[in-house]
This record gives C-alpha cells, sequence and structure tokens, in this order.
C-alpha cells in the first residue's frame, strides 16, 4: 500500500480517491506538464518531461489498481452523512510568470480503455510513453556495435584483458540500470563513466602502453561523466581541458618523451593567458551578444595549445611525432573499438529504459546480457570464419 499511496501523492491526492478524481488529476497535471508549454526553456522542458512520465507511470498503476478493486468489490453508494469530500491540492504551474503556449489542452492525448484521456509523447525528442512496444531498433543497435567491437579486437589480436574491459562495462551498465531504474540521471551517468573508461584504456593501450591507458580512462571516465549529466558549462570546460592535458602528458609518458613536467607548466600558464584574454573579449562585446563565453574558450584552448607547444620543444620532440605517426594503424584500431563500446553502452541504455518499463529489473538485465553476449559472439565468430 505504500507504493499505491506513492502514486497517490504524485497526482497530489489523499490515499483513497476515487478513479474519477484520479483520472480529473490526471488531466490537470499532463496539461500543466506538458513539454510543449517550455520550448523555449530548454532546462524547464527536461523537468517536464522527466514529470510527465512519473505522472502518466502513477495514472497506469492507480487505474489498473482501482479498476481491479471495483471488479472484486461490490460498489455501494454511500449516504450523504457517510460522504467525506477528499482534499486535493489545486495543480500549480511550475513557472507562474511564464503563461501556457496556448489555452486550449494539447492535442496529444488519446482514450484509453477507462474512457478517460491520456497523454502520448508524439515527439522524438520525448522519449518517456507507456506504449507497448519492444524497443528493436536499439536491441538490433545493441548487438551490432557489440559485434563490431568483438570483430575488432579479434582482427587486431587484442589482449585477453580487452575482453574482460569490455564485458564488464558491459554487465556494469546493465546492472546499474537494472538497480536504479529508467528515471535515475546517476544510471546514465555511472553507465557512461565505464563506457568512457573502458573506451580510453583499450585506446590508449594500443597507442602507448599503460600509462597511456591509465590516462586515458581517467580522461574518459571523466568525460562520460559529462556525458551522463547536465554540468555547468564551466565544469565541462574545466574538466574538458584537465582531459585533454591528462591525455597528451600519458601518450607522451608512454612514448619515451622527457621533461613532462614543461608540458603541464605550459598548459597552465596559457590556459591562464588565454582566460584573461577571454574575460577583456567578454568585457569589450559581452553587452552586444549578452553569451559570456570567451574566458571559458580562452581557458581550453589556450591550456591545450600551451601543452601541445611543450611538448613539441621538448627533448624528445622528434621521438614523440615519429611514435605519433608510426601509431596510426594502433590509433584507428583503438578508436574503434572505444567507438564499438560507447556506442554499444548508448544503444544498451536507450533499449534498457523502455524494457524495464515492460518488465522487471531482472528480465531487463537479462535481455540486455542475452543480446550484448550474443553480439560478441557472433563478431567473434565472424572474425574468426573470415580469417
Amino acid at each position: 500500500m505504500d507504493e499505491i499511496n506513492q502514486y497517490y501523492k504524485i497526482l497530489e491526492l489523499e490515499p483513497g480517491a476515487s478513479l474519477e478524481e484520479v483520472k480529473e488529476a490526471y488531466r490537470d497535471l499532463a496539461f500543466v506538464w506538458h513539454p510543449d508549454r517550455f520550448i523555449h526553456n530548454t532546462r524547464l522542458q527536461a523537468k517536464a518531461q522527466t514529470r510527465l512520465k512519473e505522472i502518466n507511470e502513477a495514472y497506469r498503476k492507480l487505474r489498473y489498481f482501482l479498476s481491479d478493486s471495483q471488479q472484486q468489490v461490490p460498489t455501494t453508494r454511500p449516504t450523504p452523512s457517510q460522504t467525506k469530500p477528499t482534499p486535493r491540492r489545486p495543480p500549480s504551474s511550475p513557472n507562474p510568470s511564464t503563461p501556457p503556449q496556448s489555452p486550449q489542452r494539447p492535442q496529444n492525448y488519446k482514450k484509453d480503455n477507462y474512457g478517460s484521456q491520456q497523454y502520448v509523447q508524439t515527439s522524438a525528442r520525448q522519449p518517456y510513453s507507456t506504449t507497448s512496444d519492444i524497443p528493436w531498433g536499439s536491441l538490433i543497435g545493441t548487438f551490432l556495435f557489440y559485434a563490431m567491437t568483438a570483430w575488432v579486437l579479434v582482427i587486431s589480436k587484442a589482449p585477453v584483458w580487452s575482453w574482460a574491459v569490455v564485458e564488464g562495462v558491459a554487465w556494469m551498465g546493465m546492472t546499474v540500470l537494472a538497480i536504479e531504474g529508467s528515471s535515475s540521471q546517476r544510471c546514465w551517468a555511472i553507465a557512461m563513466l565505464g563506457a568512457g573508461g573502458g573506451a580510453g584504456w583499450i585506446a590508449g593501450n594500443y597507442v602507448g602502453g599503460i600509462t597511456t591507458a591509465m590516462a586515458w580512462a581517467m580522461g574518459g571516465c571523466s568525460l562520460g561523466v559529462i556525458a551522463g549529466t547536465e554540468p555547468k558549462a564551466r565544469t565541462v570546460a574545466a574538466v574538458v581541458t584537465i582531459g585533454g592535458v591528462v591525455a597528451l602528458v600519458g601518450f607522451l609518458a608512454g612514448n619515451g618523451a622527457e621533461n613532462i613536467l614543461l608540458v603541464v607548466v605550459g598548459s597552465i600558464v596559457w590556459a591562464a593567458g588565454g582566460f584573461v584574454f577571454g574575460t577583456i573579449v567578454d568585457a569589450v562585446i559581452g553587452s552586444k551578444t549578452g553569451t559570456g563565453v570567451g574566458n571559458m574558450l580562452g581557458f581550453v584552448l589556450g591550456a591545450w595549445v600551451g601543452a601541445w607547444s611543450a611538448a613539441w620543444n621538448s627533448a624528445r620532440s622528434k621521438k614523440v611525432a615519429i611514435a605519433l605517426v608510426s601509431a596510426g594503424p594502433d590509433i584507428i584500431i583503438g578508436s574503434w573499438v572505444a567507438i564499438g563500446i560507447v556506442a554499444g553502452v548508448i544503444a544498451q541504455m536507450v533499449a534498457g529504459e523502455k524494457l524495464i518499463e515492460l518488465f522487471n529489473g531482472f528480465f531487463t538485465f537479462l535481455i540486455l546480457a542475452i543480446i550484448s553476449g550474443l553480439g560478441l559472439g557472433f563478431g567473434w565468430w565472424l572474425s574468426t570464419s573470415i580469417i
């Protein structure tokens, strides 16, 4: 009953409200939180999509619960003295200062089996719905991306631990999805962290050995977390800057370059200079554009230019340049494996978000595990058969 009471709370109703009151509350809240009302504010639109998903789920569960209760228990009409009104808080707009886009109720509604209207997502940007279609496209994508990853690993004669990394990333994403559920942003953050770290480790090992692999895995984890969350612009700039410098330092160290400290110092000095220059530019033209991104852009570009400039002027710059050229095929192979891992995890998560609405966490995990495993097996079979 705690779960049912939670659904009542989502619809802003007191426990025990009737089916008609549930339908009325659903229609009001679906109108208030319609994402098309916030087309000019992406932040509020994303919030509305998440809120509407919760409202849809609560309405669906309560509708089935109350319908089953009415079929099992004979309905008796209470006397006027027994009837007590069920208080319900009136819905309020999440942004009172912003008037609705249209005074009419949005048209994205359909009649359900019980005669009430239910909101249906029609835009490709709004993936939340309660339809029961199995995501075949995402499942096929998961299969193909894992097959491509296995194929590249076989033809490149990758070490055994590379397979362990790929399988570990796949299983971690499936496990987190099954535990957290599709509504958790943390689920995407953890899955993309694993995908980015695994991709960075394998790609770095191909072009510079263990040292480069460790550095690139750190950068991949950071970029993965950014891809799975909604950080602020300054956070993105800082992570991209530091990740790029760490990736370059790891590559140089893995290929035997000296004076790595010069790369770090050069990136810091140039980043400071770029930040100051960007701040000046913002002060001059900021009143006209209103963007204020010059300091962040200068910080990122300055750090990268300083790092590469210091690397080229290091004692073994020629050796690093030769290593970079000679590592061309390895970079291509490592990049393909990294692309396969990241794309496979994304397709897997998209499919899992839909499957977990149709099945429970265990069956969702089982389906995704079978699909990814078949993909890896097919890629291995295909590569060994051709060779």
